[in-house]
Formats: structure tokens, sequence, C-alpha cells
């Protein structure tokens, strides 16, 4: 099929300028212009610019192979086996430069594969283009001209605010089922809307997301919850019927007990609130925000049976995410201690049966007191309690405890280490 010709907007009729551009990347794009290659700045970093966002990344595509980008770069690192990417690295700032690239022929998949394992197809500036997965996404700037290039109507949609998948959706979302994932949380962080023909297909293909390897789908869990579009994110997922796949628990809790829907959505807002539009928060706050209504009322129920819930209730709440998720042992123990905490606060002053200064010597104290914070701000702890707790540390702040590294001790000759968190 013919593809329609590419819209071209000079230099005069965006608003994309070095100036908003990082300038270990405009060097990249510059040595790689002046050594006779095309080189593009591409997807996130033009669309949030053209959108009047500060971008979190800025990466590069070019004609020039890996190797010569290694060549170009005595700081490029290549990296990646599907398809190999440069790293340009400048002191703590990474430049991601890659080789532009193509679909590879349907001849070189095997029958019935939809995930890509040979990759490393090289391809024009339009084929690299038509192989990204968003319209939004495609966009390329030009550092020859200055001009921004749209092979894909990404411009028109981002008028339209609309996020719509390049190419077939339910192929697209088979070949790599975080794409769903990436439509939610572009829409709910930007506060567009998902088109309806990709929006039918994320529905269709739910179930596809738990084929995603699990360390990828924690990596956009916290992603999704973070950078303030959390309570967005959840209602995006919910609706794409992704949340049921990915947190079935918490789905049938909601259902189970709906007056606790608006106590849970206070939370995710007070959450937002809480973080940074350019940054996520600890992944133990993202999780507690999930769990707390789940483990109030477990913890309850243990009460009025007269037994001591213990850490036993939040482990067992955390036993079928782990394998799920892949949540790392550091974060999961964090995350019991930080809900196990909750009651502490929960008591006034006079009524406190424990010390107060072995508790806010604890590491995890000052999280713990994050996450009261963050249920006080929904409605669900005492203004004047967090109050105190806050001055009480502001007067008297804890010690700085030691790094996990620093702190962990050698193991005995002779006796197994204790196994790595995952």
């Amino acid at each position: 099929m013919k593809r329609p010709k590419p819209l071209i907007q000079k230099r005069d009729s965006h608003n994309v300028s070095r100036k908003d551009i990082d300038p270990d990347a405009v060097k990249v794009l510059y040595r790689l212009h002046d050594s006779g290659h095309i080189a593009y700045l591409v997807g996130g970093g033009v669309r949030d610019i053209l959108l009047g966002r500060k971008p979190k990344d800025f990466d590069i595509s070019t004609d020039a192979h890996p190797n010569r980008i290694k060549r170009l770069f005595r700081n490029a690192f290549l990296i990646g086996r599907r398809f190999r990417l440069a790293h340009i690295k400048y002191g703590d700032t990474i430049i991601e430069t890659s080789t532009f690239r193509r679909e590879p022929e349907e001849d070189t998949r095997k029958k019935g594969e939809f995930f890509h394992e040979r990759d490393n197809t090289f391809g024009t500036p339009e084929e690299d283009a038509y192989r990204r997965d968003f319209t939004v996404n495609a966009l390329f700037y030009n550092i020859a001209d200055f001009s921004v290039i749209d092979y894909v109507g990404g411009l028109k949609d981002l008028d339209r605010k609309l996020i719509r998948c390049i190419g077939t959706p339910d192929l697209r979302f088979k070949e790599d089922p975080v794409r769903m994932l990436r439509a939610v949380r572009f829409a709910a962080r930007m506060g567009f809307s998902i088109e309806s023909r990709t929006w039918r297909s994320m529905r269709r293909n739910a179930s596809e997301i738990l084929k995603t390897a699990p360390p990828r789908l924690l990596e956009e869990i916290y992603k999704l919850f973070g950078y303030s579009s959390g309570a967005a994110s959840f209602a995006l997922l919910k609706s794409s019927r992704m949340m049921a796949e990915i947190f079935p628990e918490l789905v049938a809790f909601l259902k189970a007990r709906r007056c606790r829907a608006a106590d849970f959505e206070a939370l995710l807002e007070a959450l937002d609130a809480h973080g940074d539009e350019y940054a996520a928060p600890k992944a133990e706050l993202i999780f507690a925000v999930l769990l707390y209504g789940m483990f109030e009322v477990r913890h309850a129920e243990h009460v009025e049976r007269g037994e001591s819930p213990g850490h036993e209730v939040i482990r067992d709440m955390l036993e079928p995410l782990m394998p799920r998720l892949r949540i790392p042992r550091a974060v999961g123990d964090r995350l019991v201690h930080i809900l196990d905490a909750q009651h502490r606060f929960d008591e006034k002053p006079g009524e406190r049966r424990f010390s107060r200064e072995r508790f806010v010597g604890q590491e995890v104290f000052q999280d713990a007191l994050d996450f009261f914070a963050i249920r006080t701000a929904a409605g669900q702890g005492d203004p004047a309690i967090l109050k105190d707790w806050q001055d009480g540390v502001a007067a008297d702040p804890p010690p700085p405890h030691a790094s996990r590294r620093t702190a962990r001790r050698r193991p005995r000759r002779g006796r197994r280490s204790p196994p790595k968190a995952e």
C-alpha cells in the first residue's frame, strides 16, 4: 500500500528549539551530521517539546550503523541483542542512539511468532517511523534544517490529543503487549484520549499483558503510578481490563467492597499530589497505596477475632504478587514495615504503647511517615497527629542510617550466603 507523503514543518512553523534539547544530545546530533549522516531527535523528546513539556529523555536515530557510531564516539557503548543500540555517555547523562530500522520481513519470523527475535534489520527514516508504537512518538526533528518530519500523522494527533497505534493494533499488541501499558501511560500523563480502534484492541488483548516478562511489567507499574498520573492510569487500566489481569486481587476487593472505592481513589490522588510530574515515588509507596485498603480490612478482621495480625497479613497479600510482578525482596520487606507501622501513627500521643525514639530510629520510619502523610491528605489520617510527628522529627532528626551495602556483613566461612534479592 502506498504511503502518504510526509508532512514537514519548517523551523518557523513549530516550537522545537535547540535550547530545549539537552546540550549533550545536540553534540551527538551535530557530530553525526558533520560526519555525513542523517541525525534526528526522535520520539518522546520531540513530542514533549511540541507540547511545551520538559522531556525526560533525548533519543536520537541515524542512518549510521552501530559500529560506525562507536567509531565516532569514544564514549559510546553498544548494548542489546535483538537490536544494537549505542549509549553515548556524558557524565551521568546517557544519549541513546539507534540506527533506523524497519519491521522484519514476514518470512524471517517463525510460524505464528509475534515477538521479533531477529530485529537487527536496518531501514530508512520512513520505515523507522512506521515501526514505532504510536503516532505521537514517531515525530522526527532534523538537525540539518531544524524541521519536524511527520510520516504517520502524529502532528494531527497531537492537536487532537489522541493516542493512536501505528499499523494494525491487534498485531502490534501481540508483538509486544507492553505497548498497551505505554498507551495508558501516555494518555494518563498527558491527558490524552485513546483512539477508538486502538482502545477496542487493548480490551480484546488485555490477557496478553501477562506474557510480558515480569521485570518489564514491574517497571511499567512504577511508571504508570508515578509521575503524578496514578489515578488516571488506574482508571484506564481498569476500563481496559488489564488491571484485572495484573492485579486481580485488588479489582475483586474493590468490586466486593464498593464502599472502599472512594477511599482508594483518594489515596491515588494523594499519591499524585505528593509526587513529582517528572519523577516516580519510591516503589514501596506505590504498593502501599495499592494494598492499604486490603491490609486495613484484613487487619481489622484479625483484631476482631482477638488475633495479633503481625506481618503475616501483609506477607499473605504479597504472596501472589511477588512471582507475578517479580517484586524485589527488599521492596517487599520495606512495604511490610511501612504498612505495619501505620497503626502506630493512628494512636493518640497519650495512648502510645511503644518507644517513640526506637520507632523514629528505624530505617523505614521516614517512608512510613511519608505514607501516613499521603493517608492524611486522603482524609484517612489525623492532621494533628501528623504535625506532632513531623515537628518531633524536625526538632530531633534521627541519625542517618548506614547503607545496606556497607551494613551487610560478610557471611561466615563455611556457610552459604543468603540469596540475593531479585
